[in-house]
């Protein structure tokens, strides 16, 4: 019950902020939604809007450790929000436009996953989340039931 007294909290929170501001921020829906943090949000919000992202370029934009990042989005790859692929120093130069080196061997690189993609799985994640909620809300009685709290009948 306590989880579910914090999400109620939560969603009081929410239900005041979209009040006072008349907005839903990407931060409260990723982490209401998917449980993600606000270093995860943050990070998935920069891939969003950027491409082949290395992790120390994403440190750098968001002035965070390094480790921070990599923890991240090594839970973003989880959840399917973002995909790493490996990429030749000649080509990544060549893509970014950067000075030619003569660095050879690969890096990772990473990309958020299609924003369609990613509002199709927020969708399917939103009304399994909704399905639960129902399914706990008509069990209720013995939830109560199993922690000593009897209903007397009406």
């Amino acid at each position: 019950m306590g989880i579910i007294d914090k999400q109620l909290k939560e969603f009081e929170d929410i239900d005041r902020l979209l009040n006072e501001k008349g907005t839903f921020s990407s931060e409260q829906l990723f982490k209401c939604i998917l449980g993600l943090n606000k270093t995860d949000s943050k990070i998935l919000g920069y891939m969003l809007k950027n491409k082949d992202i290395r992790v120390s370029k994403i440190a750098k934009a968001l002035e965070m450790d390094r480790t921070s990042i990599q923890k991240a989005v090594h839970n973003l790859i989880k959840l399917k929000f973002i995909e790493r692929k490996s990429i030749s120093m000649k080509d990544f130069t060549k893509e970014k436009g950067l000075e030619n080196t003569k660095k050879q061997g690969y890096l990772y690189v990473y990309n958020a996953k299609d924003i369609n993609s990613i509002k199709i799985h927020f969708k399917k994640l939103l009304d399994k989340w909704y399905n639960a909620m129902l399914k706990y809300i008509e069990n209720l009685e013995n939830l109560c039931e199993c922690c000593g709290f009897k209903f007397a009948p009406c």
